[in-house]
């Protein structure tokens, strides 16, 4: 079993310059698994490794103990980012786990929903009904009964006719959205409803299954709205440069990367990145990402949407 390194308290990252934690909700949800960083891959030495450094910069203590993450991390972020709008942008609203449909950009996704809906089954129920009670009162020649079976026909030929359009149509729908900020349209505004200023997809740690998560969604975003692009990026608090830059440096389906720490792990980097010329590599690209704002820090999160 690996055994957490000694926290050097005078090497944290509250000691560089007076700094602060950006999430200061994030050190709660850091922890040891079996005596290794739930950031890190446990399978990998050198993730493990770079894990234990990049806690002793965040302050972690050694013995905390954190399994899950998810659910807490996002009731969280929505309290911190509601605390810190509050003074200046209080006219955000941040949710949790929220279709994108409920916004003025998205809303037409809900018709498909509807028209998707097929209530042909409750139809041919209520139909069989009327045929049975005509069955019962011996009128099945009559006229009546012949209309009956008409309609029963052309509805059963509307719905062929039907169900091959909204295959064409393809799935138009769209994940919850992790986190999202919106704020009220003007009431004179004739779409009416919520808009969407920002959504941001979750991930604690990436690994090669989860990375295209994000980036998939931010796509569909981008390509089934109606209206303005609202601002779209994945946060996390994953220490591998490798990782980071394979999800930042994307083809514009995400606006950036968010890091919940910044500051520690730059940190951490430029401690463990040292070694061999390909680490030194890894640093160089790493620090690239941050020059070029790919990779940013949650203080940056949460300061543009004050702007909105």
């Amino acid at each position: 079993m690996s055994v957490p390194r000694a926290i050097d308290q005078e090497h944290t990252i509250f000691d560089h310059g007076g700094e602060t934690m950006p999430a200061s909700f994030a050190v709660n949800l850091c922890g040891y698994r079996n005596g290794k960083p739930n950031t890190s891959d446990k399978s990998s030495a050198a993730s493990v490794e770079l894990g234990q450094i990049f806690f002793e910069k965040v302050g972690v203590p050694e013995g905390q103990v954190n399994d899950k993450t998810d659910h807490t991390w996002s009731h969280a972020m929505v309290a911190d980012l509601t605390e810190a709008l509050e003074p200046t942008a209080a006219h955000l609203v941040v949710n949790r786990e929220q279709p994108a449909h409920i916004f003025e950009q998205y809303a037409h996704l809900e018709a498909f929903l509807k028209l998707a809906d097929d209530e042909s089954s409750r139809i041919d129920s209520a139909m069989k009904t009327l045929q049975d009670h005509l069955t019962d009162a011996e009128d099945v020649e009559s006229e009546t009964s012949g209309l009956v079976k008409a309609l029963v026909d052309a509805l059963g030929e509307s719905r062929a006719q039907r169900r091959p359009l909204l295959d064409a149509l393809g799935d138009e729908s769209l994940p919850k959205l992790d986190i999202s900020v919106h704020r009220p349209l003007d009431p004179a505004s004739p779409a009416n409803g919520l808009h969407l200023v920002a959504g941001f997809s979750l991930k604690w740690s990436l690994r090669t299954d989860r990375l295209q998560d994000p980036r998939t969604h931010g796509a569909k975003m981008a390509s089934l709205r109606r209206g303005r692009m609202p601002h779209f990026a994945a946060v996390t608090m994953e220490p591998r440069p490798y990782f980071l830059a394979r999800l930042g440096q994307g083809t514009g389906d995400l606006d950036c990367v968010y890091h919940l720490h910044l500051p520690a792990l730059t940190a951490a980097v430029d401690e463990y990145y040292t070694k061999t010329k390909s680490h030194l590599k890894t640093r160089d690209t790493f620090r690239r990402m941050v020059d070029q704002r790919r990779l940013r820090d949650y203080d940056d999160l949460v300061a543009y949407l004050k702007t909105l």
